[in-house]
């Protein structure tokens, strides 16, 4: 699928994934050991831009009607230039075609930028998980200077294909 300036396509979900997409997906979550769960269970699709990845989206199944989006990441020259929206769309519309009626994500709470993303694809707030970020990574993770703690939960609902 093209969008804009952008190339998705669905890729080999192998660990470890060549080191250009390795390194987007660790921007998104530090932890090697989810990113290769993540990758283990789900589908990845990478936006190109000229051949080279320039961001990532990692899908999977958590129910018969609803998946979620478990990572999420745009090389940091490329964001604000739609390749965000582009990729959180492109996974909406992979997940409504597979007969899905929801998608969800979590976020960090130190994260506004992707949460003012995810709220203009049209997801909304449906939770908090406490202490999220503190309880379960082995160091700290800071976003722009901001330390990680919760993890707010977020859907979408994805209108049924006729």
């Amino acid at each position: 699928m093209s969008l804009g300036t952008f190339e998705i396509s669905r890729e080999a979900a192998d660990y470890p994934p060549p080191p250009s997409i390795l390194t987007l997906l660790l921007d998104a979550d530090p932890d090697e050991r989810q990113v290769a769960a993540h990758l283990a269970h789900g589908e990845l699709h990478v936006a190109r831009r000229n051949g080279i990845p320039v961001g990532v989206v990692v899908i999977c199944r958590k129910t018969v009607d609803t998946w979620e989006i478990m990572n999420c990441s745009v090389a940091p020259d490329h964001r604000r230039r739609g390749c965000g929206t582009a990729l959180v769309r492109h996974a909406l519309d992979v997940i409504g075609g597979k007969g899905a009626r929801y998608a969800e994500l979590g976020t960090s709470d130190a994260s506004p930028g992707p949460m003012a993303l995810y709220r203009n694809c049209g997801f909304y707030v449906t939770g908090t998980i406490r202490d999220y970020f503190l309880d379960n990574y082995p160091e700290p993770i800071w976003d722009n200077g901001v330390q990680c703690i919760d993890m707010i939960r977020m859907r979408a609902d994805i209108p049924a294909v006729d």
